[in-house]
């Protein structure tokens, strides 16, 4: 369990090293609505597996499934972070391109919520770049 100043981060690491440690669980993450809202979009990525709630006593907890796969190397993903606690990174729908010649994500958090960057360039809608993932 880490206690940082970017969950956000600290969460996109964490899969990441679990991915390269071939860890197939991570557990003990302290979730949010932002935290759910980035699982549901890996998720739907294809980047995770799954992800559960699970509440003790008056605590939760987050769990997340990895993909297991023979070939690691190709699940290891790649991540190029944009937004700090300390720096916000905003971008307008013309600054929008797309991420590894298609292959990857974009998350952007715009006003109409937390979606793909190329989803929220087809909607003509800019925010705040918070990472890549390919």
């Amino acid at each position: 369990m880490s206690y940082t100043s970017a969950p956000i981060i600290d969460l996109l690491i964490q899969i990441k090293n679990s991915y390269m440690a071939r860890k197939p669980v991570i557990t003990g993450i302290i979730p949010s609505k932002f935290k759910l809202n980035i699982c549901k979009l890996l998720q739907k990525a294809k980047f995770i597996q799954d992800f559960d709630v699970t509440t003790e006593g008056n605590k939760k907890t987050l769990t997340i499934n990895l993909i297991n796969s023979t070939n690691m190397s190709e699940l290891v993903p790649n991540i190029k972070l944009f937004s700090k606690p300390s720096r916000k990174h905003y971008i307008g729908y013309e600054e929008i391109k797309g991420v590894a010649g298609g292959k990857g994500i974009g998350i952007i958090s715009t006003n109409k919520g937390l979606m793909f960057a190329h989803e929220a360039k087809v909607q003509h809608l800019g925010g705040e770049l918070i990472a890549e993932i390919y």
